[in-house]
């Protein structure tokens, strides 16, 4: 990964992290259930919302809103876009006997319409969207008052008359606000996504060059976390037959295997990748000299780090075997967040593949190299040769 990148997620910002995962999940498939039917699940939305965007945690001395620390732990601003209340401004008669007016929507992470502008989703928080007999309400008002009213873990007696009036108030038994929220709560789970798409999407480049293989597992690379549930990225074969092992944050684990078969004294560009999509699935590919190999979707999301050199790395070895009687080269490994567009793709495809066998490293039998989390060195024990050539 890139050095400006490195963000040093620490352990207990990993469990922020993991608990922001859970909460995006909750939001996205109490929306799904919604669209089935089942609306009494726009109760959980109400109190995640809450918990998420508008209640505060004390935590040191410093009272944090958890979608706003995920945002700071990835150094991330969060702008949306919101259509601002220009009725009064255009009609000044029409405050008079006014009711009901909502205002603001659509709320989008890219401009719809013309005439919305971008705000900080902190501002927006802050804004007054509803107006209701004389009153107006802003947006965090809304959220609290739809939780409290409807079961949320914070049940607040104090709430004034005209805001329950407000949240009851309805159209064929069903409350006008509540799909204010759910375009809310879809807002929030495409921001979500994004921060966490951020640390746990990424995508690895390296030449590898299979000079003999041995009967066992033949580990080219293993990356374990420590302090973690055992999340790793260990690429490897078994008689030649290409294997990518990933387990998240969470200790959920796949093992792929590629059918093709890789042959020895043969170079090898290989293009492995993870995604979590917007319908929260995780993608995984994995291509060879830019074709594609192996094409893998996963029904649950899995939440990797990106981060690599939070890892202890091996090459040539695991972290359980210290030896293995394997040979082969690897060259330069990229490794970062996901490469938007074909053209920068084809960028990294092109410098890796001119660089063809020069500057790759050889390990010989009963040699490996490995790196400490935090350090980018790599010590090698063994017989390790460099090839100039």
């Amino acid at each position: 990964m890139d050095k400006d990148q490195v963000l040093n997620i620490k352990k207990t910002n990993i469990d922020k992290l993991i608990e922001f995962f859970h909460a995006i999940r909750i939001i996205h498939d109490s929306k799904t259930l919604i669209d089935t039917g089942k609306f009494y699940q726009i109760t959980t939305i109400f109190g995640q919302l809450r918990a998420l965007l508008t209640d505060k945690t004390k935590e040191r001395n410093k009272e944090l809103k958890p979608l706003f620390e995920i945002a700071r732990i990835l150094e991330s601003e969060i702008l949306i876009y919101y259509m601002p209340d220009t009725l009064e401004l255009d009609l000044p008669f029409i405050s008079e006997g006014l009711l009901l007016h909502i205002s603001s929507l659509p709320v989008s992470i890219e401009k719809q319409l013309p005439s919305q502008e971008q705000i900080s989703l902190e501002e927006y928080l802050d804004i007054e969207i509803v107006k209701y007999k004389g009153e107006a309400y802003k947006t965090f008002q809304i959220i609290n008052s739809l939780s409290d009213k409807f079961g949320g873990s914070h049940y607040d007696t104090k709430v004034p008359q005209h805001l329950i009036e407000l949240v009851s108030f309805g159209i064929n038994n069903q409350p006008i606000l509540h799909n204010l929220v759910i375009q809310i709560a879809n807002l929030f789970v495409k921001i979500g996504l994004n921060l966490v798409k951020k640390i746990s999407d990424f995508e690895i480049y390296v030449n590898i060059f299979p000079d003999s293989f041995s009967i066992e597992e033949n580990y080219f690379f293993d990356y374990f976390l420590p302090n973690s549930n055992n999340s790793r990225i260990t690429l490897y074969c078994i008689q030649g037959k290409l294997r990518l092992y990933l387990c998240d944050l969470l200790g959920r684990c796949v093992n792929l295997e590629v059918e093709q078969m890789l042959e020895v004294k043969t170079s090898y560009l290989l293009n492995i990748s993870h995604r979590i999509t917007y319908d929260l699935k995780s993608e995984i590919k994995i291509g060879k000299d830019g074709i594609n190999i192996l094409d893998q979707v996963i029904n649950e999301p899995l939440l990797m780090l990106n981060e690599i050199h939070s890892y202890q790395g091996y090459f040539n070895r695991s972290q359980e075997r210290e030896f293995q009687e394997f040979e082969f080269d690897i060259g330069e490994i990229i490794i970062r967040s996901i490469v938007d567009g074909d053209k920068n793709r084809s960028e990294i495809f092109n410098y890796l593949l001119k660089k063809e066998q020069k500057g790759m490293i050889y390990f010989n039998k009963k040699s490996y190299g490995q790196s400490a989390p935090g350090e980018r060195d790599i010590k090698m024990t063994g017989q390790v040769e460099s090839k100039e050539q």
